[in-house]
């Protein structure tokens, strides 16, 4: 009995013990994109309800933050572990039945029901799969967001999107998308919807007169120029004379023209994903050039090329004087921010919506590559190593309990301690049930 219970407890003190190792390993969660080096003055918040069931909340965070690459060395991974557990399963049962046969099922239709109870587990755990996957996608949950130390410090983000986006979710009306933002730690947020300025009408009645009293949403607008993604910033009069009848393509010669008669310069940022040769800077022999270039985007193919050509974004950003941005790409799905700009700004606090527009805009075209850090949360990745994505899911965990925060210790370890109260008293109940069962049977 002694012995029973022990292999019982096996796997529970196993992950208590890891949880613990993980702490005398323990790395802070928050890193600047572009050194790799921890912020001092970017925490992470993290709301009680977050932490009361932080397990599953650190797992939807992680997959919300996997590239193309790593969902599917993650998915990988889950069908041959289910595969190996199958054929060993298979492999002791056939074991057994041969210890003892059952003479009164044919061996042919015994074979016949094994294979139609595995093609039904096989889709069962399929179907398991997509629904944890889709739950981390749709279902509302407690978001974690950025603390920053310094009140001259604002986080913002470079690049969302409404419903009024043809690939938005219908739900993420101009309401939503600010509280999402505000819920991310977000003091300002851009909505660049794809060819229209509709979102941005839903969003700006609902601006605070003081920037400091809650989320801000600014003007923006996703466009094509010279074929390639571009997000426009700023009062659209400065771009709309310049787009073609559908709002779809920015016309350069258009706005070298007014730049000319004394236009004020554009404020436009190269999104990713993005060739990146193809990126033209904002200068007097191109003004129609951009200023930023995101360094993080929140979509799985944005994220696998700014980690996979993170050295060569920087270098253009060095060579060009590009600010380097982070963007959401905010389209209503998930509920975990990647990435935060983050600017300094002193006085952001008590300017209008209009003023602070105009300051980030205006930061951004004096300081350039030195006008945003981008704080991002810290994700393995495998550079290209056939190693490095085999080895995804342990290399995902075991970094996952590295950079849990001590609260997050102490609930994972909690609900542990209650699973195992919970089997343990349903395994006391078991025989008394069984008991009742076999007394009314032999009464009756």
């Amino acid at each position: 009995m002694i012995r029973s219970s022990r292999r019982r407890h096996r796997l529970p003190l196993a992950l208590i013990a890891l949880v613990a190792l993980g702490a005398l390993f323990a790395i802070l969660p928050l890193q600047d994109a572009a050194t790799a080096q921890p912020l001092p003055f970017a925490h992470l918040d993290q709301p009680f309800l977050y932490l009361l069931g932080a397990p599953l909340f650190g797992i939807w965070d992680t997959l919300s933050l996997l590239t193309v690459s790593q969902h599917y060395a993650v998915i990988a991974t889950l069908v041959l572990l289910y595969v190996a557990r199958r054929v060993l399963a298979v492999r002791s049962l056939r074991r057994e039945m041969a210890a003892d046969p059952a003479p009164d099922i044919p061996r042919r239709g015994l074979t016949v029901m094994r294979s139609a109870l595995e093609l039904l587990g096989a889709i069962a755990a399929l179907i398991a799969l997509l629904a944890f996957y889709a739950a981390a996608v749709f279902l509302p949950r407690p978001m974690v967001a950025i603390r920053l130390d310094d009140p001259d410090l604002l986080a913002v983000d470079f690049h969302s999107h409404t419903n009024r986006s043809h690939d938005g979710w219908s739900r993420v009306t101009a309401a939503r998308s600010r509280a999402w933002h505000e819920d991310g730690g977000f003091d300002a947020a851009y909505i660049t919807d794809h060819y229209t300025w509709a979102g941005v009408d839903d969003a700006t009645p609902g601006n605070p007169a003081r920037a400091g009293d809650r989320t801000v949403m600014l003007s923006g607008m996703e466009v094509r120029l010279r074929d390639r993604h571009v997000n426009l910033l700023g009062d659209r009069e400065r771009y709309v004379f310049a787009l073609d009848s559908t709002w779809h393509h920015l016309d350069p010669d258009s706005i070298a023209a007014a730049r000319e008669r004394g236009a004020p310069p554009v404020t436009m940022v190269y999104t990713i994903p993005g060739p990146l040769h193809r990126i033209v800077p904002l200068g007097p022999e191109s003004p129609a050039g951009v200023v930023a270039v995101e360094l993080s985007d929140g979509a799985p193919r944005g994220l696998e090329q700014v980690k996979a050509e993170r050295a060569e974004i920087l270098a253009i950003a060095d060579s060009l004087d590009l600010a380097v941005v982070a963007g959401t790409n905010m389209h209503g799905w998930g509920r975990t921010v990647p990435a935060w700009s983050v600017m300094r700004l002193p006085g952001w606090r008590e300017m209008s919506p209009d003023e602070l527009g105009g300051a980030i805009e205006g930061v951004l075209h004096r300081d350039r590559r030195g006008a945003v850090a981008v704080v991002e949360r810290r994700m393995p990745y495998h550079d290209g190593s056939r190693v490095g994505i085999a080895a995804t899911v342990p290399w995902l965990l075991w970094e996952h309990l590295c950079m849990m925060t001590m609260a997050e210790r102490g609930s994972f370890g909690a609900w542990i301690v209650f699973f195992v109260m919970v089997c343990n008293a349903l395994r006391r109940l078991a025989p008394k049930n069984g008991a009742r069962r076999k007394e009314a049977t032999n009464e009756s």
